[in-house]
């Protein structure tokens, strides 16, 4: 679905990269001809005229037909792999694509508001510093009011990504924590690295 569109140029810049090296060739063999007055197209051309000569000799197969079986089997094998490399490529990435839209409209995970997730990437902050997640300073990090940090903590407390702990006594308090469901979907969903 995703290389729909995509056409292979394998056989055009074949043929074209075939010509422009026969070209180059063709061309330095003439300029070498001319300038340094050697004898490259006169044996070039010897060795080809008795290559053609080898190649219709008659035997029991003929050489120009071995050629061609040794030549297509070349050529297939270089497609196979050629192709065989190409859709591995373009198959990997296909995956991480649809495992990507997957993990993002997984259910699994519920919809959260902005103010939600503030509150999450705040709790992943402290998690990640171990530092110990209050009131305060979860409010001094997402810049919004206490009762609107108490509210968004109670409503991830309720889809079960953060839970609270209280102590009691004289020096008691309040901390927050993500649960190991609150820790998958910050690494999932909120690019924490």
């Amino acid at each position: 679905m995703a290389t729909q569109g995509k056409h292979s140029p394998f056989t055009f810049k074949v043929m074209t990269y075939s010509a422009g090296i026969f070209l180059v060739a063709w061309a330095a063999m003439k300029l070498l001809d001319t300038y340094f007055d050697l004898t490259l197209s006169a044996d070039t051309t010897g060795w080809l005229l008795g290559f053609w000569d080898w190649l219709w000799l008659e035997t029991p197969m003929p050489n120009w037909s071995l050629l061609m079986i040794i030549a297509i089997l070349i050529s297939t094998l270089s497609v196979a792999i050629y192709y065989a490399r190409i859709t591995d490529g373009a198959y990997g990435e296909l995956h991480d694509l649809e495992r990507k839209i997957y993990k993002k409209n997984n259910p699994q995970f519920p919809q959260l508001t902005d103010d939600q997730t503030l509150l999450m990437e705040a709790l992943a902050y402290h998690a990640s510093f171990r530092k110990i997640a209050n009131l305060n300073s979860v409010c001094k990090l997402v810049s919004l009011s206490t009762s609107e940090v108490e509210a968004g903590l109670k409503q991830l407390q309720v889809k079960r990504l953060v839970k609270q702990n209280v102590t009691r006594g004289t020096f008691g308090s309040t901390t927050f924590e993500l649960t190991l469901a609150g820790k998958d979907y910050a690494l999932e969903r909120l690019d924490l690295t």
